[in-house]
This record gives C-alpha cells, sequence and structure tokens, in this order.
C-alpha cells in the first residue's frame, strides 16, 4: 500500500491519552475522523510524521 505524501489529505481515527491512560480525546467517539492536508502544518509535527509513515488500514500506538 502507499503511504500519503504532503499536500495529500488524510482522514484518520484517533485516540488521544495521558500517561496513566486517561482518555483526553477521541474521534472514535465522535465518530468523525480527523481530517487534515500533509504538510500544511495544521496538526502537531509529531502526529503528521506518524501519520506520513502510515497506511490506509494501519493503526499505530504515537507517544507525543
Amino acid at each position: 500500500m502507499t503511504q500519503p505524501k504532503n499536500g495529500d489529505t488524510v482522514k484518520v481515527h484517533y485516540t488521544g491519552k495521558l500517561e496513566d491512560g486517561t482518555v483526553f480525546d477521541s474521534s472514535r467517539e465522535r465518530d468523525q475522523p480527523l481530517e487534515f492536508t500533509l504538510g500544511q502544518g495544521m496538526v502537531i509535527p509529531g502526529f503528521e510524521k506518524a501519520v506520513a509513515g502510515m497506511a490506509v488500514g494501519d493503526q499505530k500506538e504515537v507517544t507525543l
């Protein structure tokens, strides 16, 4: 599968958790994925970098 590149618009589901495991945000709970364009600075750099290395259907755990 191909990975997205700068300028591509992506949609991702995410769950944000604190170090103790407490969920503070979840796109799945809203049933609305986050949509953004890679390389445009629309999300924090670490999140963008993590998504850039993924393909459709991938799941990844990232600590930021």
